[in-house]
């Protein structure tokens, strides 16, 4: 079954015929199979703006938090979250002034070392404060 949500079309209450190879596996033999679902997954999906599936049967506590509230009534909205545990590094260092060296140095130089260094553990790298002597 489909329902028309927010102008598209969405599957609920999807079924199909099952895999001969499943089937086997079972000891089924050669019979034929059904396979059923309401698709809860699917409604609480469009309406808390949760991206993947999957995420339903995480154990991450960061995940499920989101939606205990004091209020029934109070909006739930599915915050992202890293597929790393959470982890906050800050990292301070001395540049000499601009212009010292032919060089120079930009922020972007930074960020391409630490991605180089890092590869796909690495999930974001930004600026978040800058200070400037006065001397």
């Amino acid at each position: 079954m489909e329902v028309r949500f927010q102008g598209d079309w969405m599957e609920v209450l999807g079924c199909g015929v099952m895999e001969q190879e499943l089937l086997n596996s079972a000891g089924a033999g050669n019979k034929a199979g059904w396979a059923f679902g309401l698709g809860l997954e699917r409604l609480a999906m469009v309406l808390y703006g949760i991206p993947d599936i999957r995420l339903f049967w995480s154990q991450d506590d960061r995940f499920l938090k989101q939606f205990r509230v004091e209020d029934i009534k109070q909006p739930v909205c599915f915050q992202p979250l890293s597929k790393y545990p959470p982890l906050h590094n800050d990292i301070s260092f001395w540049l000499p002034e601009s212009g010292a060296n032919e060089d120079g140095f930009t922020e972007n130089d930074f960020y391409e070392l630490v991605r180089s260094v890092g590869g796909d553990l690495v999930e974001k790298v930004s600026l978040v404060d800058q200070f400037t002597h006065a001397k």
